[in-house]
This record gives structure tokens, sequence and C-alpha cells, in this order.
């Protein structure tokens, strides 16, 4: 396909250019508008009959989401060789983890009472300019979350909340 420069096409070139690009536009936000108009079972499941959004679920997820986030941007010093570590607000060593937790993004909004996640730890090799560096890869498999004084679980099986 040959190359046109958009100063060599005429204006009817121009108008037809312009026409495909907004067709393709608006039929990527006609889609982006379905797909948010859709809900999935995840998404169902936080769905009361009203229609309205579960606030205690939503409220949990967000929680779980961030204590996610934060494994990966803090260092906690824990290994491969820790994998399977409960990680409890209770518990004084994480009280970095939980005070950042409780003023991140929308977690900030929210009382977190009590919580605490077991996670699997995997060690994945990097490479760097210098050589490689070991990382590590934090999976909540399960936790537990009061928030704003509902609590909520989640394992294998999904989220629950009381």
């Amino acid at each position: 396909m040959k190359h046109v420069p958009l100063m060599s096409l005429g204006r009817a070139g121009l108008a037809a250019l312009i026409a495909v690009a907004m067709a393709a536009t608006l039929t990527l936000a006609g889609c982006a508008q379905n797909d948010n108009s859709s809900s999935n079972g995840s998404e169902n499941a936080a769905l009361s009959s009203t229609g309205a959004v579960d606030e205690n679920r939503v409220n949990a997820k967000t929680v779980i989401r961030a204590a996610s986030d934060l494994f990966t941007m803090m260092d906690l010093g824990l290994t491969d060789a820790d994998s399977g570590t409960t990680i409890s607000m209770s518990d004084p060593a994480y009280k970095e983890f939980f005070s950042e937790l409780q003023n991140f993004r929308d977690v900030a909004d929210l009382d977190v009472s009590d919580a605490s996640f077991t996670v699997s730890i995997t060690a994945v090799e990097a490479a760097t300019a210098r050589g490689s560096q070991t990382n590590y890869r934090f999976t909540i498999t399960e936790a537990s979350v009061t928030v704003n004084g509902t609590t909520a679980t989640y394992d294998k099986s999904g989220l629950t909340v009381a």
C-alpha cells in the first residue's frame, strides 16, 4: 500500500478520511457503552433485586484490590519461602502496610477495622541492564475484611459478604 501524504489528498479525500475516523470512533464508543450496560456473572452477584449496586460488596472488593496493588509496590520483607503467609491488621509487623492501605486511593474513604490476607508468593526473575533481579509476585488466596462494619470473606469460591 502506497503512503499518501495528508496534504496531497483533495477535499473529498480528506472528508472521506474524517468520515471513516468518526465512524470508527462512534462504533467503538457504542461497543464500550454496550459492555458497560451489560453484566457478567460476577457483576450480577453485586446487584440486589432492585438493580442497585451492593455497596458492601463493592467496598470489600475495593479494599482487596487495593491490598493486591500495595503488595506489588511495598517491600514487606517476604520471599517465596514465606508463601502461604497471613498478613493481618492485628500483627504489628505489618502496621506500615495497613497504614498505607487505609490511606490508599478509594480505601481512604472507607472504615477498614479488620483485615487479613493469606498470600502465595512466587519468585520471578527479571532481566535488568546489570544482570537479573528477583521480584516477588503476591497472590491473595484468602481474605477477610471488615469495611464500614460489614465483614466479607474471599477464597477460591469467591467473595461472600455477611
